[in-house]
């Protein structure tokens, strides 16, 4: 894995080895998201507004919403990359913007990011007015896909199933990783459909934290245009996240 940044833009390069692909011998939705968290933790860093700067006054990232969108996924023992940059910036959200590249640098998708920076023991947002120079590294390059639209929960859902998290399911932060809510929300798909059609757009909002041992309902329903499957991660009949997934037919079999 190698990376290369600019002031305005970090690249990310990458291997996708056999050890890393789902069953279909790509890169699965779940892993592209933990990519994002990771190229864009990486550009925050180098820009001066990582961790360790926030953590100095008591407050860190959190991801808010993501929404991506594909031609394809890389495959296995394809080489692909991430490059981020940020479109805009206020005193407490930004927006981080990236794009997807496979083989021979052919762009197969991208990605629309918005974080918030909140304090840590508050859980409430906090100020981002200390880092004004974000101002010069605003970025104009073009995100071509449309962001993270609003979510709306289907009543009644077609298909609901418990779930617990477990220690494997929670981050450095002590609450439930990102990418660990992708991974139940495409299980609520079967194997037998995952063969046969690929997510070419994913959609999620992050309400609430969950934590270890929560016990929660994953819920999913089609939407009324029959092509997205909208689902809901409950805790307590309070919505810990909202996710859109919208699927087409795979043109090549796996």
């Amino acid at each position: 894995m190698m990376t290369a940044t600019t002031q305005k833009i970090h690249t990310h390069r990458y291997l996708l080895t056999a050890a890393q692909c789902n069953a279909q011998s790509e890169l699965s939705p779940a892993m592209l998201v933990q990519h994002v968290i990771e190229v864009a933790t990486e550009h925050a860093d180098a820009l001066g507004v990582g961790f360790k700067q926030l953590e100095a006054d008591g407050n860190l990232w959190v991801l808010s919403r993501i929404a991506f969108e594909v031609k394809r996924y890389p495959r296995l023992l394809e080489e692909y990359s991430l490059s981020t940059w940020v479109e805009s910036y206020n005193r407490h959200f930004s927006q981080r913007n990236f794009e997807i590249r496979g083989a021979g640098d052919e762009v197969i998708g991208y990605a629309r990011t918005i974080w918030v920076a909140i304090n840590m023991n508050t859980r409430r947002p906090a100020s981002l007015d200390h880092f004004d120079f974000l101002a010069e590294l605003v970025s104009d390059k073009e995100c071509p896909i449309a962001p993270p639209g609003k979510i709306r929960a289907i009543d009644p859902p077609q298909m609901c199933h418990p779930y617990s998290f477990q220690v494997s399911d929670i981050d450095v932060n002590r609450h439930v990783n990102s990418s660990r809510y992708v991974e139940l929300i495409i299980n609520q798909m079967d194997l037998d459909t995952y063969d046969n059609f690929y997510v070419s757009r994913f959609e999620i909002e992050f309400r609430h934290e969950a934590h270890y041992a929560d016990d929660v309902e994953v819920c999913s329903a089609f939407a009324p245009d029959g092509k997205s499957l909208v689902s809901i991660i409950n805790l307590a009949e309070k919505p810990i996240c909202l996710a859109r997934t919208i699927t087409l037919p795979r043109l090549i079999s796996n």
